[in-house]
């Protein structure tokens, strides 16, 4: 079990995922598609992002990890928005539709999360070397 977390790491999570959501938000609003298009987007960047933190990071610097990865990239990726789509499309009978929302983006953000990874140990790598 780990050790229950400091105030500082509690407020670096929260500053991070205040403004990972703010971002969310003000790009969802700024993009051109419906809610359900942008959430996907969203969610496949932010898992990119939070990939190359985890292996960019990797330990090194665990705070920055704490707000980027675990606040910044916690706030800006939204499943809760993902699983209101989901709903609606279903609702609305269009259950293919969701159903290729959810498994599409489920498999889309793990692609964009082992490519983050793969992308972060090369730039760890390359800043060692």
């Amino acid at each position: 079990m780990s050790a229950v977390p400091g105030p500082r790491d509690v407020a670096l999570v929260g500053i991070g995922g205040a403004l990972g959501s703010v971002t969310r938000y003000l790009t969802g609003y700024a993009l051109p598609w419906d809610a359900n298009v942008s959430t996907f987007a969203i969610n496949v960047v932010g898992s990119l992002l939070l990939g190359l933190m985890v292996a960019g990071f990797a330990g090194r610097r665990p705070r920055l990890q704490l707000t980027l990865g675990t606040g910044f990239c916690g706030g800006f990726t939204t499943y809760s928005a993902l699983a209101v789509g989901i709903a609606e499309l279903t609702r609305s009978g269009e259950v293919f539709s969701a159903m290729l929302l959810a498994l599409g983006t489920v498999a889309c953000t793990g692609v964009a999360s082992l490519v983050g990874v793969l992308i972060g140990r090369r730039l760890s790598a390359a800043s060692a070397a």
